[in-house]
């Protein structure tokens, strides 16, 4: 092999220790995998805020409805109780779905006066307590309307789907 410039075999060994498309590369693909981690834990954060945030609109939405219904059967023990053995039907308005879930509707289940909301598919659930001076059946029913039925034979109130 013929001495270049005084130097044998000079540019075989600056090829062997040049490592700048290596660098470049590996700088690429390091960064590619920082910025997919990042994304990632990004979207995990964001969805379980997302999460969060549905449970409490329909806690805050149950919680809404459960007064409502807790308030119409104080309203429908006032009526049955005025109405002197007649008949009452007294209907309650309650929305189908809250922030897209149905739910159920669960009266006096424990014997405590109480109304008790559960959301079917987030599991949240709300109590709310209702004053009735007549007895008033347990019983569990879905979402929407509800009808109140007083029963002048036995004295009590039974809520059924509308």
């Amino acid at each position: 092999m013929a001495d270049v410039g005084g130097r044998r075999g000079g540019g075989e060994r600056r090829l062997r220790e040049d490592d700048r498309g290596v660098s470049t590369t590996l700088g690429y693909v390091l960064n590619l995998g920082v910025a997919a981690i990042l994304v990632t834990t990004l979207l995990l954060a964001a969805g379980t805020m997302v999460d969060d945030q549905r449970d409490r609109a329909v806690d805050t939405e149950l919680r809404v409805v459960s007064e409502r219904v807790a308030a119409d059967l104080a309203a429908a023990d006032r009526l049955a109780r005025a109405s002197d053995g007649g008949t009452v039907r007294y209907q309650i308005r309650a929305p189908r779905t809250v922030t897209g879930t149905t739910y159920d509707v669960r009266v006096n289940e424990s014997g405590t006066d109480t109304v008790v909301l559960v959301g079917d598919r987030s599991g949240v659930s709300v109590s709310v307590e209702f004053h009735a001076d007549l007895r008033v059946n347990a019983t569990t029913e879905g979402s929407g309307d509800l009808v109140v039925v007083y029963d002048s034979d036995t004295g009590t109130l039974e809520v059924e789907d509308a």
